[in-house]
């Protein structure tokens, strides 16, 4: 379907929204008109409510469903791009292309590792600092309390 035909859907949507809101601000005013001055509209009321939520329903499962083949229509089109001999040949020059260059000039792919290396290893260093920090915390407590206590026993 072309761009403009899906412009023509979504209004051809709209419009049969506005008109199911028209149609049912008609049905409540037709029965208030039915209705007698001290008669009360409870009967008439609930059957509007339910044909809400009977509308309510149905629009609700029409959008999942059409979400559903909304994902399907996309899987389906990755599906077939990535499937597509074209674009493997597209990827497979520029793979090639890339493997050229990296061959030619290796400091390139020698730079990208080792600072990739240096970044592994400095949040290693950073982590294990951290740990010895917090297992130094831990035995200054433990050696805190214990002369604490020695403290305490002797003045006793």
């Amino acid at each position: 379907m072309s761009m403009p035909g899906l412009q023509q859907f979504g209004d051809v949507a709209l419009g049969a929204a506005i008109r199911a809101g028209e149609s049912t601000a008609g049905a409540v005013e037709r029965l208030r008109a039915a209705a007698r001055p001290g008669e009360a509209l409870r009967p008439q009321v609930g059957e509007l409510q339910e044909l809400l939520a009977a509308l309510r329903r149905r629009g609700e499962a029409e959008r999942q469903r059409g979400q559903g083949a909304l994902g399907r229509a996309v899987d389906s089109a990755m599906t077939a791009i990535a499937e597509n001999p074209l674009v493997n040949r597209i990827v497979d020059v520029q793979v090639d292309r890339m493997l050229a260059i990296l061959e030619k000039e290796p400091d390139r792919l020698r730079g990208l590792v080792r600072g990739q290396r240096d970044t592994v290893v400095g949040e290693m260093v950073g982590r294990v600092r951290t740990g010895a920090a917090a297992g130094d915390a831990a035995v200054d407590r433990l050696t805190l309390r214990m002369t604490r206590r020695g403290d305490t026993a002797e003045t006793t």
